[in-house]
């Protein structure tokens, strides 16, 4: 897949980097690392839009992470981490995720992860208060409707 197949009129990519450690015996990005690169992608958007990660006052546990390898990462270096909420309801939104090359030209994985909302202190489903859904809006598609109940 090459830059002019990708829609980039949604969503935030930032960039994310590959270290040696990262590769495995076949000097490949391991596996878990593409989970892992989404990961910090998200948690970089978070804590940039001010977000402060505390269990006593916000706990979001994944259900579901589907991953799919298209090219594999052959070196170190960075690669832009392209990601948007594609679904949600009030307590649980579905993310979708592209790993790509730096220059954006080579789609290297892609997928989606579900997170669930949880109250801190009782674990049971809770709605995403206005806050995050405001915080999140850079992420949502066009025409997205925040869900509310």
């Amino acid at each position: 897949m090459t830059t002019t197949d990708m829609d980039t009129a949604h969503g935030v990519v930032l960039r994310q980097a590959v270290y040696q450690d990262d590769l495995d015996g076949f000097g490949m990005l391991h596996h878990t690392k593409y989970a892992l690169l989404f990961d910090h992608a998200v948690i970089d958007f978070w804590n940039a839009a001010g977000w402060v990660f505390d269990p006593k006052q916000t706990v979001f546990a994944i259900r579901d992470l589907s991953l799919r390898y298209r090219v594999p990462v052959m070196t170190t270096g960075t690669l832009a981490v392209r990601f948007w909420i594609e679904d949600a309801i009030a307590s649980k939104a579905t993310y979708r995720f592209e790993i790509r090359s730096d220059d954006l030209s080579t789609l290297h994985a892609d997928g989606t992860r579900t997170i669930v909302n949880l109250d801190p202190q009782t674990l049971q489903r809770t709605p995403m208060n206005a806050d995050m859904w405001e915080a999140a809006r850079p992420l949502l598609l066009p025409g997205f409707a925040i869900p509310t109940e």
